[in-house]
């Protein structure tokens, strides 16, 4: 008497349960960091304020596929915030720097217990947009023409795509789970970072 073949379905399953979709929202701690920014007086003088590093508050936004148990891919939009800094040594002088851009990223899960520990790597754009201004009182008398010419302002933008890197770890708490990472990032001539807490929903 012939019995009917039973299929094992168990790696067909195991598959369907570890494809899953991603959604994040993660609130964190940037640190904004440039190349050389420089002023500019109507009278073509040059200032050069020098490198400009600041914290500020920062979110992003991240969608997901992870595929199999060890490898994944996400989407996440950034954004730094935009902290300004202002001081008066021997001048009156004001920096302001707003970063924002978009990443992808692979992503490689280890296998370790209890805690989900992953390291990613991919490719980032990043826009930095900074305002200088700087006002020098040991210039001298401006002539009559050019009243201004104590004055040194600039507004410039730079816009980079390159590699990016980061590391994280996350614990599951059924759908969702909660998550903790850094990334390091290459853009106007800085390496900016980001050290964000995020809730994570899988579907």
């Amino acid at each position: 008497m012939l019995r009917p073949r039973r299929v094992d379905q168990s790696a067909g399953d195991q598959r369907r349960r570890t494809a899953r979709h991603v959604c994040r929202g993660a609130i964190g701690q940037a640190r904004i960091d440039t190349g050389n920014l420089e002023g500019a007086s109507p009278s073509g003088g040059v200032f050069s304020f020098g490198t400009y590093t600041e914290n500020h508050s920062a979110y992003k936004l991240i969608v997901g596929f992870r595929p199999l148990s060890l490898i994944g891919a996400e989407i996440a939009y950034m954004d730094f915030g935009h902290p300004g800094r202002s001081f008066s040594p021997g001048s009156t002088t004001s920096a302001d720097v707003k970063m924002s851009g978009a990443a992808a990223f692979g992503m490689l899960y280890l296998p370790v217990p209890v805690v989900s520990v992953y390291a990613k790597a991919g490719l980032a754009r990043l826009q930095a947009t900074s305002n200088v201004s700087l006002f020098l009182p040991g210039v001298g008398t401006c002539q009559a023409n050019n009243p201004n010419c104590a004055w040194f302002s600039r507004r410039s933008s730079a816009t980079n795509t390159s590699l990016a890197a980061g590391a994280g770890a996350q614990v599951k708490l059924g759908a969702w789970a909660l998550r903790a990472e850094y990334e390091r990032f290459n853009v106007a001539g800085g390496n900016p970072g980001l050290a964000s807490l995020a809730a994570t929903w899988t579907f």
